[in-house]
């Protein structure tokens, strides 16, 4: 095969439809306030951004990577988009709230192949952000500490897995020596460009490309067999289905890689140059590798596209869309990219003769790149959600691979299966922003631990801040709402426990608020039946538990037994391994990875998840709007203070 340049790989899926929307930012002080949400810190842009326009405090707000989408949209439906807009593809409802750029001189800055993939009715609505690439992150040094040569094709990959399993290379305590995250977006993405090298790359399959694009293409036509190679991994005990369960973590790759407990994992460069700061080992990457003699390939996706929001464009917001337009112009630059790559990682750069001032690419797909071997992929959150979650049901057993593709088929040609059931009205906003459902009360985290407590009808009940994934909005509440704010199927059990559990339990709660990869851990507890305290933590020192009450500030009795309502996989019932369980061990009723837990009694199993009993819960209070409030539930101490 001959084939020397990149194919843009765009699979266009409309997202829900919207309505006009608003923005309430303010100056800070003489300077004005530009927000932004993105999914980690961005402090070299910030920098860059604020050295050059020392008017301007750009504000970055994190949210995990596979939310962004739905939760920008949604935040712009109701009246709470960002001023820059940022999304993991340029098409979907958010371009209806997107401010046309193509008047803007930094738009030229930019190859104007992948600006017409993005363009909607010629206007140019998003700037791309530099790309990442995706492949094979591998632990050189134990590679070649045991004699083992880097793969060059499929087969050759398998075999390595072999012998590092047989022989403990780079194996976790599960028996596993590969990984890949569990993420429906990261999942969908392997499942693909698996397929490149022997499909993509030839003309059939840039035939299927172009039948798709004019609704005539199927996927069971040419996808069946696009889960084979992990299916064959886990069948062969390479890698580990537990990440791909809806009750699951998604895989440690960044912990695991790290520290040598993993051989190999399918994950991007800006993962590899994570492990890399933090590990004492060699790491590389490899491009996906054919299994029928073709050329390696490498893939990228564009790390997001940038946007301003349409709000700014009403009277009295002319200082803030000026701001953006300048923000916007400043990261079109090779001083902007460059300030970008330091912060996220991404290694190729969308700017006509853009030369990078710094040297990201991996060696181990240097050559692919060099010799247009470079699939860029983009595809709409929605779709890599649905496509993601069917190649997950079929890696942990839960579904057929015919079933699953047939359920895709029907999504590309008939939209999604969200049914806009109102259930119920909200009477103000319940905002999750910067993780704050992990590291503090919360009006929504008390909302929703107040729906346990009552349906379930117990003494005390927790909700884990990694279960809550979205915000509430004022008004209707539709049914698929609550799919955003509680997307985990985990179910709710009740047990009864003392006051030393209670106290172990929410201390292990406060153990993750600081991480190395920075995003806080989502073990922290919302509570309902109890109050709180602990000591704020530092870089020296981790929280620690100071105080508990009941609501009326009673002291726990050490002599009673309390009903308390948790989820199953707090309790073990996917097992303590590789994080799942969250270190709830002190619960635990169901795992035999750990010993059982002493002075803890399973009292009852439900079929209820958050979701549900959110929704039963929004219900049975129909005849009022739903309302809560911050009431010292939870208390943070500051030793300085």
């Amino acid at each position: 095969m001959n084939i020397r340049k990149t194919i843009f790989l765009v699979i266009a899926v409309l997202c829900l439809s919207g309505c006009s929307s608003s923005q309430n930012g303010k100056p800070k002080g003489d300077k004005t306030v530009v927000t932004m949400l993105y999914t980690s810190d961005l402090p070299n842009v910030e920098q860059l951004v604020e050295t050059t326009y020392p008017d301007i405090d750009l504000q970055i707000e994190r949210n995990a990577l596979g939310t962004i989408d739905g939760e920008t949209e949604r935040r712009l439906r109701n009246g709470h988009g960002t001023d820059i807009v940022a999304s993991t593809l340029a098409t979907g409802d958010v371009l209806n709230y997107l401010v046309d750029l193509s008047a803007d001189e930094y738009i030229a800055a930019y190859q104007s192949g992948i600006m017409r993939k993005t363009a909607k009715d010629g206007k140019n609505l998003f700037i791309p952000l530099p790309a990442q690439y995706y492949g094979y992150i591998y632990n050189a040094t134990l590679l070649r500490e045991n004699g083992l040569s880097v793969p060059t094709t499929q087969d050759e990959l398998l075999a390595v897995l072999e012998k590092a399993k047989a022989d403990h290379i780079g194996i976790d305590e599960n028996g596993t020596v590969f990984a890949v995250d569990g993420t429906p977006a990261v999942t969908a993405t392997f499942a693909i460009v698996t397929k490149i090298p022997d499909f993509f790359g030839l003309s059939e399959g840039i035939q299927w490309l172009d039948e798709l694009k004019s609704g005539k293409g199927s996927f069971a036509e040419s996808f069946d067999t696009c889960l084979d190679l992990p299916l064959e991994m886990i069948d062969k005990g390479y890698m580990d289905p537990l990440p791909f369960s809806p009750v699951s973590n998604a895989a440690p790759i960044f912990e695991k890689m790290s520290s040598g407990k993993m051989l190999m994992a399918f994950d991007s460069v800006n993962m590899l140059d994570e492990i890399r700061k933090n590990s004492s080992y060699e790491f590389d990457m490899l491009p996906m590798l054919s299994s029928e003699g073709n050329p390696a390939w490498t893939v990228s996706t564009p790390t997001a596209f940038l946007g301003i929001n349409k709000a700014l464009t009403e009277e009295g917001n002319e200082d803030r869309l000026d701001a953006c337009r300048k923000i916007l112009g400043l990261l079109s630059t090779p001083e902007g990219q460059d300030a970008f790559m330091m912060d996220n990682g991404a290694a190729y750069s969308y700017l006509v003769d853009y030369a990078p001032s710094m040297d990201i690419v991996p060696d181990g797909i240097k050559d692919c790149i060099d010799a247009g071997y470079n699939y860029n992929i983009s595809m709409s959150n929605d779709f890599m959600r649905y496509f993601g979650d069917r190649c997950n049901a079929v890696l942990c057993g839960q579904k057929d691979m015919d079933s699953a593709i047939a359920e895709v088929d029907e999504y590309m040609q008939n939209g999604g299966d969200q049914t806009a059931t109102l259930i119920g009205t909200i009477d103000h906003d319940m905002i999750v922003e910067n993780y704050n459902v992990r590291t503090q009360e919360t009006e929504i985290g008390n909302l929703i631990a107040d729906a346990v407590r009552e349906i379930i009808d117990v003494d005390i009940a927790v909700v884990n801040g990694g279960g809550i994934r979205g915000s509430l909005y004022e008004g209707d509440i539709y049914s698929y709402d609550l799919e955003y704010v509680c997307p985990y199927e985990n179910h709710i059990i009740v047990l009864e426990v003392n006051a030393e559990v209670i106290k172990s339990m929410l201390s292990n709660s406060l153990t993750t608020m600081i991480r190395d990869v920075e995003i806080p851990g989502g073990r922290f507890l919302n509570v309902s039946g109890l109050k709180y305290s602990f000591s704020a933590p530092t870089d020296d020192s981790p929280a620690q538990l100071l105080d508990v009450t009941l609501p009326d500030g009673s002291p726990l009795d050490d002599n009673a037994v309390y009903t308390i309502a948790v989820t199953d996989y707090m309790a073990g019932n996917a097992g303590y391994s590789d994080n799942n369980g969250d270190g709830y061990t002190m619960l635990n009723v169901y795992s035999d990875d750990v010993p059982k837990a002493e002075n803890v009694k399973l009292v009852r199993e439900t079929e209820y998840t958050f979701q549900s009993i959110l929704k039963e819960y929004i219900i049975s209070h129909n005849d009022e709007e739903i309302a809560s409030q911050i009431e010292g539930r939870i208390t943070s101490v500051n030793e300085n203070e």
